[in-house]
């Protein structure tokens, strides 16, 4: 929550109540907590990620969305940026979000549908 002030990385929602701690690549344990290793997202949107729905672009940290959200109400977060973290260090690496890539969003937007 700290670093990334209280707000949604990709909408910038406030609500505490629905934000949660999303981990970048899947969860294997404490080893894989570190704070680069986390995006602080609306609780919606981690499920769309989780569902590789949702992806982040490794080098700019861009959101993408899978075909099957284009034209939903989701569309307006496509191509958003990452809220900036404090301190800097705290962003996703690069390594996180290719991983996701690979493993849940690529595979998953050419076959799924909503």
């Amino acid at each position: 929550m700290a670093v990334y002030g209280g707000r949604c990385a990709i909408s910038g929602c406030a609500v505490a109540d629905i934000l949660e701690a999303a981990h970048v690549t899947r969860y294997l344990g404490a080893h894989s907590n570190p704070v680069t290793n986390g995006v602080l997202l609306r609780t919606d949107l981690h499920t769309l990620y989780d569902c590789g729905l949702l992806g982040i672009d490794p080098r700019t940290l861009r959101v993408m969305l899978a075909p099957a959200l284009k034209g939903s109400e989701y569309e307006v977060f496509d191509g958003t940026v990452l809220r900036e973290t404090s301190p800097p260090t705290a962003r996703p690496s690069r390594e996180g979000p290719q991983q996701h890539l690979d493993e849940v969003f690529l595979p998953t937007r050419q076959t799924r549908s909503i």
